[in-house]
């Protein structure tokens, strides 16, 4: 390159580095004296809201017979309480999903999660969550709000919700010293008796 080409380009870088510096001069004159400039997120993006819709438990409907599951399963123990047990059959067997995540409640990942079938057929689901101390009873009374809307009212407290919505019952209760959520899902429709052999 010859020298008056050499002081040409130069010349020009000369001229893009100052139209660069005056830009963010003014740049810097229009933002507010003494406060910073808000940040702002992306147009339109809110928080996300707590996925409270149980429905998203359902992995898959109410008698879907065992042997079609599409999961992995692995038994686990159930426990009843006199009161519950009294006056129904025991042979309820319940699994939980191996290898597989669980739907995500209360927009939380769910800290237990089963799968309990009847006669072979997947007749309740039960789930509970942790929730944050100091939201756990208002994203509660919400949540319990919101299902009462979309079904038949059952009952409604601060620490239980049941009620009905379409063929399903659910019965869900907070436990405020470890906030959690627990939820029981009910296939409301009359049993099917097994087949007989």
């Amino acid at each position: 390159m010859t020298r008056a080409g050499r002081a040409a380009a130069s010349g020009l870088e000369f001229i893009a580095a100052a139209a660069g510096a005056a830009a963010l001069a003014a740049c810097a004159a229009s933002a507010p004296s003494g406060k910073q400039a808000p940040t702002r997120g992306p147009v339109g993006q809110m928080a996300p809201a707590p996925g409270y819709d149980w429905h998203v438990l359902m992995v898959m409907p109410f008698g879907t017979l065992l042997k079609d599951v599409p999961f992995a399963l692995g038994e686990v123990l159930v426990f009843h309480d006199s009161a519950e047990a009294a006056g129904r059959r025991e042979d309820r067997e319940c699994y939980r999903l191996r290898g597989t995540v669980p739907p995500r409640f209360f927009a939380r990942p769910v800290d237990e999660y089963a799968l309990c079938f009847e006669n072979d057929r997947l007749n309740r689901v039960e789930a509970s969550v942790s929730l944050p101390g100091e939201s756990a009873a208002a994203q509660f009374a919400a949540a319990c709000a919101e299902w009462q809307q979309a079904g038949a009212a059952g009952v409604a407290a601060p620490d239980r919700c049941a009620g009905r919505s379409g063929a399903t019952d659910f019965d869900a209760r907070l436990t405020p010293a470890a906030p959690a959520v627990s939820i029981v899902l009910i296939d409301a429709t009359p049993p099917v008796d097994p087949p007989r052999e």
